[in-house]
């Protein structure tokens, strides 16, 4: 089935992406040197960009068997992670960067989880599957709404902040994990035993304007999970620095 997405998913994702990118470049920048500055702004671009040029058109669909996911999906996620780790242990400037960054704000962002309920609505128009868009956009919609919360409680040094944002990305991370498993049909039978040895993909997320979600926002969001975890490890419970530093 070739997918018909409303015209105004299409234009919410068009506008968000490059805002969502424009947010973590300022978070993430703002004590970094001008080299990194650039050097991040640049790559956010870049990124955005190509999985914008190479999305695939719905009608790339036609023929295509119940189980395909686009190869552009995986290739996306590892190049992000791949650039990630290699910047992060090849470059200590990029490492002071993102050591700076307030750790609220790196929480707060992902309040744009709340697109989630994009899942939802094309899942009622009978353009998602159940299977994939009920987990990945309930989930998503919890994720966001509490972002600002956890943020707010973290900078605020409220007792338990710390365990409470902990528990938070985790849940995030588990969230991304479940979309994708379940947008791809692989974690079908392990989460919803007796549906067989797998279900087909959710088509859609695989073509424009769909991709973007798995070929940006959900590596992204991985990363930004993972930066917060390290950071709250690193970060002693009481007297954790959760603010950027006056000097780097």
């Amino acid at each position: 089935m070739i997918p018909h997405i409303p015209w105004y998913i299409t234009l919410t994702i068009l506008v968000t992406q490059p805002l969502i990118a424009l947010a973590i470049w300022r978070i993430a920048a703002s004590g970094a040197s001008r080299p990194v500055r650039l050097g991040l702004g640049v790559a956010l671009a870049a990124w955005l960009g190509l999985a914008l040029f190479l999305a695939p058109a719905p009608e790339s669909l036609a023929g295509r068997d119940l189980f395909y996911v686009d190869p552009l999906i995986p290739s996306f996620a590892l190049a992000a992670f791949t650039v990630a780790i290699l910047g992060f242990a090849l470059f200590p400037a990029v490492r002071q960067a993102v050591a700076a960054a307030s750790l609220p704000a790196l929480i707060g962002v992902q309040v744009y989880r709340v697109l989630g309920v994009m899942f939802v609505v094309l899942l009622a128009q009978g353009q998602l599957p159940g299977h994939f868009a009920e987990p990945a956009g309930w989930g998503d919609i919890f994720v966001g709404l509490t972002a600002v919360p956890v943020a707010l409680a973290l900078g605020r040094r409220v007792a338990g902040a710390r365990t409470l944002a902990v528990a938070w990305n985790v849940l995030g991370l588990l969230d991304l994990v479940v979309a994708v498993g379940m947008g791809t049909g692989f974690l079908a039978p392990y989460l919803m035993p007796g549906v067989g040895s797998r279900l087909g993909a959710a088509a859609a997320m695989g073509v424009f304007p769909l991709i973007l979600v798995p070929t940006f926002v959900v590596p992204l969001s991985f990363i930004l999970h993972v930066i917060a975890l390290v950071r709250l490890r690193r970060a002693a419970p009481a007297g954790a620095r959760l603010m950027p530093r006056t000097a780097v």
